[in-house]
Parts: C-alpha cells; structure tokens; sequence
C-alpha cells in the first residue's frame, strides 16, 4: 500500500521521512546516568496520547534499563508501534528531559534541522498518516505492530521553517481550544452520572423509610454462570437460545443482547447445558468487568458464562423490574473482595439490603427511576453527538493543516 500524495502549496514538497528526520538515537549514543545512576525511563502509561505533549517519565537504574530498551534523544516524537497504541494515538513529543529510555514499542522519531519537531509530532498524530501506518501492521491479532519499513515509506509534506512554525502555533492554539472543550464535555458527563446515582439513592432512601429493608438474598435467587461448553470453544450458531459472556455486558444497551453463541433445546439436553430464566438481573461476577458496575436485563430465557452473576427475583416479594432499579444504586466497586482478582460472591449480596415495597410503590419506583436514568441518558446522548463532532473537527484541522489550508 503506499500513501496517498495529494498536491501540494507553491513552495512545499514531499520529502521521505529519512531525509527529514532520525528513526532511533544517534549510533553509538549512550544516555547518561545521574549522580545517583537514574535516567529517565518512559513507558507506553507515560505517553500523553490525548495532546502528544503532557507526557511523564520515571527514573530508573541505569544498569536495569541499559539492555533491551529503546533509547531516545531530546525532542524525539516517540511513535507507538504496536496495537491498540497505535490506534489510541500514542504519539507524543519529548520535550523535557534530553534523553532516555523507552518502552521497545515505540518509534522514537527525531527531527533533522529542516523540520520543527513539533511540526513533526503534528505530522504524525494526524488521522491520515495514523490510519496509512496501521493499514499496514503485520503480526497476530491483538498483538499487530507497525514495521519499521513502513515507518521509512512515510513521506512528509514539508515547507519552510518560517511557515512550519507558524503551522505549528496555529494547530496548538486550535487544538488546545477543542481539548478544552472536550474536556468541559466529559465533565459534564461525569456530573450527570454522579447527579443520577445520587437521585436513585435518594428515590430508594424515601422508600427505605417507609417499608421493612431485608436482605437481598432474601428475595432474589442467585444463579452464577456456567463454564464455557467445550462445544463453543470455538464459536457456535444453532438455534435461537444465546449463551452471554461477560465481554458482552460491555455495550451501552440496558438488555443482553445480540450473543455470539446460540444453540437450541436438543443441543442443551444432549450437553447438560443450564438455562437461566428471563428476568434476571445479571452482574459481572469476577475480574475487572466488575469495576465497570454493568448490570443487564435478561430478556429471555438463555445461558452465560461463569464470570457472570444472575439475580432472579423472587415475584411473590418484587418484581424483576424493581431488582433491576435497586441494582442500579449499587456499586459492585465496594462489595468485591479485596483479592488479586475482584470477585463478587453471595455473600456480597446478602451484605446490600433492600426496602421490601409494596407492589403498587414497586411499580411507582421503577417508572421514577426509569424516569430519571431516561433524562441522563439522553443528555448523555446529546452531548456524546457534541464530543464526536469536536474530535471529527480536530480530525479535520490537522489533516488540512499538512495540505496547506490551515
């Protein structure tokens, strides 16, 4: 595949990227320890993949970073290689320390006398030449790197120092402008969430004040998940019963939806595979999917994995309804075993106490709070159009920015 070259303004031209920059230190170069024997060190965390500038490194013994590290001079544009670095945009420019070490998974690019390093940082962060360097990763899935080949078939639209810089305040000043407002956005954002858990709270308070508060497993059945079937180790499509992974929770959808695996009844009978009814509120029982707080609605008759929880209420006491609106008010976060691996067990929630309402204030609970998650969820929407609309907007100044018309 090669880049695209489109024409460029009077005065500019297309250079390789060998011919404007260094890929890698200096041959021979060194990084020199500290009185103490540190150097600066930065990992694929430390890299600022939001503005390529706010990046932070640690010191680290010269001795244990002096094999097997990629070294790197001062004003290196440090290239993320490998996915999903590459695609989140960890690119960022090394302004403040003279040199180090870094992770192996980086380019470091160095500018040559005829570009601006920040120029080149620009260059590189734009959507353009991302989307020409992961077209052409090579490896296993999962594990894709961008290949120093395709790095050196980079070309750079380059003009004269004068206008680079010129360029180069321009983008700053507009981008800092957009940040500023994503920023502001993503707050907002965070109020909202932070603004609905304290109404679900206080709806379920109101009701606690009233009514008896039990146990929650005194009115729920708890039905943890199965391992995955050999049979579906693979992948599976045969029928119109789902079997959910927790991996699946992760979608912006109230209910379990749209499974991978499907099987039918002969297949669950001949495989002993256990159904769990609809209704059921289900959570992330172990692993970091718990610290997401998901909860999901199962909407029909169906089978999950072992990293998922299911509450099934018990309707003589609540409805399934009014579970799945308590469960909202809970954050898996404080229940989960301070373990190496979180894990959320029965006795976690036999620990969350529930206000055993009535039917008619089940009812009426559950159209408040619906009510309620329906008002942030549309603001939410809203101002997610606004967030898209300001990185497609960021997207395009740096694009036109190298063409020319910024």
């Amino acid at each position: 595949m090669e880049q695209v070259l489109y024409k460029l303004p009077y005065g500019w031209e297309w250079q390789a990227i060998e011919d404007v920059a260094q890929i890698g230190a200096d041959r021979g170069f060194v990084p020199t320890p500290d009185s103490e024997g540190n150097v600066p060190f930065i990992g694929m965390t430390d890299i600022d993949q939001e503005t390529g500038q706010k990046s932070t490194y640690e010191l680290r013994k010269f001795d244990d970073v002096k094999k097997g590290y990629t070294k790197f001079q001062r004003n290196a544009v440090l290239f993320a290689k490998i996915t999903p670095c590459t695609e989140n945009n960890k690119t960022a420019l090394i302004d403040n320390v003279n040199c180090g070490f870094a992770t192996t998974e980086v380019f470091p690019i160095h500018a040559l006398d005829s570009v601006e390093p920040k120029y080149l940082l620009h260059f590189f962060r734009s959507p353009s030449v991302r989307s020409f360097l992961i077209d052409q990763m090579e490896g296993a899935t999962g594990r894709q790197r961008v290949p120093l080949k395709a790095l050196k078939n980079v070309s750079v639209p380059v003009c004269g120092l004068r206008e680079q810089k010129r360029i180069v305040e321009k983008l700053d000043a507009l981008l800092t402008r957009i940040d500023t407002a994503i920023k502001h956005l993503q707050e907002s954002v965070t109020l909202a969430d932070t603004l609905m858990k304290n109404g679900l709270s206080e709806i379920f308070e109101s009701v606690k004040d009233r009514y008896e508060v039990v146990p929650l497993s005194s009115v729920v059945k708890i039905n943890s998940g199965i391992a995955l079937p050999k049979l579906f180790k693979n992948g599976f499509s045969d029928g119109d019963i789902p079997f959910f992974k927790v991996a699946q929770m992760n979608n912006h959808y109230e209910n379990m939806v749209e499974p991978e695996i499907t099987f039918n009844e002969t297949v669950a009978k001949e495989h002993k595979i256990k159904l769990f009814p609809k209704g059921s509120t289900l959570i992330p029982k172990r692993g970091g999917a718990i610290l997401t707080n998901k909860k999901r609605m199962l909407l029909e008759d169906a089978s999950y994995d072992s990293n998922i929880m299911g509450l099934k209420a018990d309707e003589s006491k609540i409805s399934d309804e009014y579970l799945f609106a308590f469960m909202r008010t809970i954050d898996l976060a404080n229940f989960v075993d301070a373990s190496t691996i979180p894990q959320v067990n029965n006795k976690h929630i036999d620990q969350m106490q529930i206000p055993l309402a009535s039917i008619e204030e089940q009812a009426d609970v559950v159209g408040r709070v619906n009510l309620l998650v329906k008002k942030v969820e549309l603001m939410n929407s809203e101002i997610q159009i606004q967030l898209d609309d300001l990185h497609v907007l960021k997207n395009s100044i740096l694009d036109s920015a190298f063409k020319g018309d910024l």
